[in-house]
């Protein structure tokens, strides 16, 4: 696939302080080139209140994938690999995606209503081309289901052939059932090295995967509270406790005041989880990318608020799990040395991509970018 330099503005789009902290990580082409693949594979987290991995991989086999576990220390991850590119068909109609829908196109997902920008064309069975907004990238090819006026809902593109061929894991028996629940392999193994036990905070919660994990894994015992600003977010939260079969503690709350509004929970916590807003650098695929050196050190000054908090709930001797799925300095590293002025120490934990802290990335690792680190509150 052609890389474009984030200098024309497409698709990566970065500013100076931005750019200066990345080549001081990785070649720029190759990091572009990586962020604008899925990686070598997608990924559930086997519910292991309800499943197993084996009954997991036996249906993905039964439709077709080959699916496997990748690595040894994280048993409940299975993945299935990733194939492409592939060449996407031009079509005389064509559809326009958000952002957001374009990067799910790309591996193999269908279009639905809410992410149609605009389109020409278009007519009941008549194939058609996917295209992303602002680059116009091809990014799938298939059949729509509508005419020129778009609904509001509903699946709009029966999509046929994408950039990269992914399982559809919501299709499957075991996602209705609530046995997987889709997530990156990183992310997996940060909560896995937390290690929850007794009380378990997660303070940016939702979408919820790092909170149902702990869930999983401490079985039943021990209390989890989970806390996000975000009431949609919540929401969404809640109805995937639900699909999953968990049952915890869920607020809405801007975890920055978590000291204030919960006095009673001020040094009592054993675990706290930190997945702050970020940059999401590392997120893949991009189609595009647009990120401001404000955005960055925004974000660091909003991070660096959750860890004060962070801190004052832990226990001496407790532990804070720090990640972000960006790839900056300032947003991991840096923190990090903020956590330790405040009284943190760092822990070194292994982990399948080496020794914590660790900056996971697709360029070296071929995964979603995801900064993994632990902290333990200081027993002085």
């Amino acid at each position: 696939m052609k890389t474009t330099y984030p200098t024309d503005g497409s698709p990566f789009d970065y500013g100076e302080l931005i750019l200066r902290e990345l080549e001081e990580q990785f070649p720029l082409e190759k990091l572009f080139e990586a962020l604008r693949s899925p990686g070598r594979h997608l990924c559930v987290r086997v519910n292991v209140l309800r499943g197993t991995p084996e009954a997991v991989m036996k249906e993905l086999r039964e439709r077709g994938y080959e699916p496997y576990v990748p690595y040894e220390a994280v048993p409940e991850l299975v993945c299935v690999p990733v194939e492409g590119p592939f060449e996407i068909p031009k079509a005389d109609a064509f559809v326009v995606a958000d952002k957001r829908a374009a990067e799910s196109v790309l591996v193999g997902a269908d279009l639905y209503a809410p992410g149609v920008v605009g389109g020409r064309g278009l007519e009941p069975g008549r194939e058609v081309t996917v295209l992303a907004e602002r680059t116009l990238e091809p990014v799938g090819y298939g059949r729509s289901l509508v005419g020129e006026r778009i609904p509001s809902k509903g699946k709009v593109v029966d999509v046929e052939i994408s950039r990269f061929r992914g399982p559809k894991f919501r299709e499957l028996k075991a996602f209705e059932e609530g046995l997987i629940y889709p997530q990156s392999a990183p992310s997996v193994a940060a909560v896995r090295a937390l290690e929850p036990e007794g009380l378990v905070i997660d303070m940016n919660a939702a979408p919820g995967g790092k909170s149902f994990h702990a869930f999983e894994l401490m079985r039943g015992k021990g209390r989890l509270m989970a806390f996000d600003v975000s009431r949609r977010r919540i929401e969404k939260m809640r109805e995937e406790m639900k699909r999953l079969g968990h049952s915890f503690e869920v607020f809405r709350a801007d975890s920055r005041y978590l000291d204030l509004d919960f006095p009673e929970l001020v040094g009592k916590a054993d675990r706290v989880m930190v997945d702050p807003p970020c940059t999401s650098i590392g997120v893949i695929p991009k189609v595009w990318d647009i990120k401001r050196d404000r955005d960055m050190i925004n974000a660091f000054k909003y991070q660096i608020q959750f860890v004060k908090v962070a801190h004052k709930l832990l226990k001496k001797g407790g532990i804070m799990l720090y990640s972000t799925c960006t790839l900056t300095k300032t947003e991991n590293e840096k923190v990090v040395e903020f956590a330790e002025e405040l009284g943190f120490e760092i822990l070194e934990k292994e982990v399948p991509w080496g020794t914590t802290p660790i900056k996971v990335n697709p360029v070296d690792h071929k995964e979603p970018g995801l900064f993994i680190s632990l902290l333990r509150k200081a027993e002085g």
